[in-house]
């Protein structure tokens, strides 16, 4: 059997594509549709198709190898923050981009294909997790159909700030190919239904789709391999005093560093989390305040210091030099530490 699937095809593009999919959809139908609900399935002809697509996005192609007299089908199940949708070609296909501008997951609910990323890399498993700027080359047998989820990179983006503390300092990158029996595969199964009519498992409520659509981003974070998934720890790993030896002996190494909460995560081998927790438990602070007072205590040593060698280093060079960049606060941190002002510890007063 050929390669189980995983990319984003036409639906690899920006994130209105799944608005200007709709619109056709009105056209060739005369029906109307609401985004935020299921819409009935449309057939449409596979030319047309691409033919829209191609306006729409230049670096989308597709070749049809051998056409299918049912046609092209698009059925919108779900437009949140995350659209979730089911497609098939009615052809025999060779599709994809020259770059892909968010976040997809794609799983075959029928027929087989095969995916090449970037012109070499073979993806290699049930579901794909298709990226931004990877160009994407697809094969698709005559039957097939999909169910692709579509994330915007900006939400995965605000939520993996949520876990570093600090925005990330590179672009998201996930591992490709998805195990179908880990925690983001069976969530992704939760949702094989509907490409047979079922009913989505967040209907219920709008308070039910935010919810779903925050376990979706979580466990894809937590669960799915990524550049970042060192700085998050294992979600399993506990905390020990060695860890909290770890963390703060980093804190002490680096304080003259700009070091973020998901750093000492990772030196201390533990989530974020887990970090979090375990100086709220253990030094009734946080990470972020520690560092704080270690980068603070650095500054009182070298303003004794400058004031007992005469060196002329001023008092704002000393802050900058430990990360204080707003002078104000600094100041008051440490008058509130040290009972009174750092210019006067720089003077040599007592």
């Amino acid at each position: 059997m050929a390669r189980l699937l995983a990319g984003a095809g036409w639906s690899a593009e920006r994130a209105g594509e799944v608005s200007a999919m709709a619109d056709f959809n009105v056209r060739e139908s005369g029906r109307t549709s609401d985004p935020a609900i299921k819409s009935p399935a449309v057939t449409a002809d596979v030319d047309q198709l691409r033919e829209l697509l191609g306006q729409q996005y230049p670096s989308y192609y597709l070749r049809i190898v051998k056409s299918h007299p049912r046609g092209a089908r698009h059925q919108l199940l779900h437009k949140g923050k995350i659209a979730l949708y089911t497609a098939s070609y009615g052809a025999e296909i060779r599709t994809g981009t020259s770059e892909s501008f968010n976040f997809y997951a794609i799983m075959p609910l029928r027929g087989v294909g095969e995916v090449t990323l970037n012109g070499r890399d073979d993806v290699n498993a049930p579901i794909s997790l298709i990226g931004p700027q990877q160009k994407i080359d697809m094969r698709w047998s005559l039957d097939h159909e999909v169910m692709l989820m579509q994330i915007p990179s900006e939400l995965l983006q605000e939520a993996l700030e949520t876990y570093l503390g600090d925005p990330p300092k590179e672009r998201l990158r996930f591992e490709p190919g998805v195990v179908a029996t880990g925690a983001l595969g069976h969530a992704l199964r939760l949702l094989s239904s509907v490409g047979t009519g079922g009913t989505l498992p967040f209907t219920a409520s709008k308070q039910a789709e935010y919810h779903f659509e925050q376990f979706l981003l979580h466990t894809l974070l937590s669960s799915q391999p990524h550049n970042y998934s060192y700085e998050l720890g294992e979600p399993s790993a506990a905390w020990t005093p060695a860890a909290l030896r770890r963390a703060t002996r980093y804190c002490e190494d680096h304080a003259g560093e700009p070091i973020s909460l998901g750093d000492i995560a990772a030196a201390a081998r533990v989530s974020v989390r887990t970090l979090q927790l375990g100086f709220r438990e253990h030094l009734q602070t946080t990470p972020m305040a520690y560092l704080r007072s270690v980068r603070l205590a650095h500054a009182h040593a070298d303003l004794v210091r400058i004031a007992e060698t005469g060196s002329q280093t001023t008092v704002t060079d000393v802050a900058l030099r430990w990360g204080f960049t707003h002078l104000g606060r600094f100041a008051a941190r440490y008058r509130q530490t040290y009972g009174r002002p750092p210019s006067s510890t720089r003077q040599g007063h007592r």
